[in-house]
């Protein structure tokens, strides 16, 4: 009889052992949701921040190929100008 309170006793430490480390996973799972969820808002924000950066480059490039194609013509307004008087 004495044998089998101490195995009873020790099945019941093993398991409560097991109990508090299982609660202590189970408590550490809200720090991970809430750090990757700050992780996931974090990159959104820079998916915007360079989506926005993105435009702005599109934006300068079109600029940039008016500026390019408004010389152009000047030059050849100003080749064509030029080949009448010599």
């Amino acid at each position: 009889m004495e044998a089998e309170i101490q195995t009873f006793r020790d099945n019941v430490d093993s398991w409560i052992k097991q109990i508090r480390r299982e609660f202590s996973d189970f408590s550490e799972l809200p720090e991970v949701v809430v750090e990757n969820s700050d992780n996931i808002q974090h990159n959104y924000e820079l998916i915007y921040e360079l989506r926005d950066q993105v435009e702005e480059l599109k934006q300068e490039i079109n600029a940039l190929k008016l500026i390019q194609i408004i010389s152009l013509k000047q030059k050849v307004n100003q080749k064509a100008e030029q080949k009448p008087q010599a």
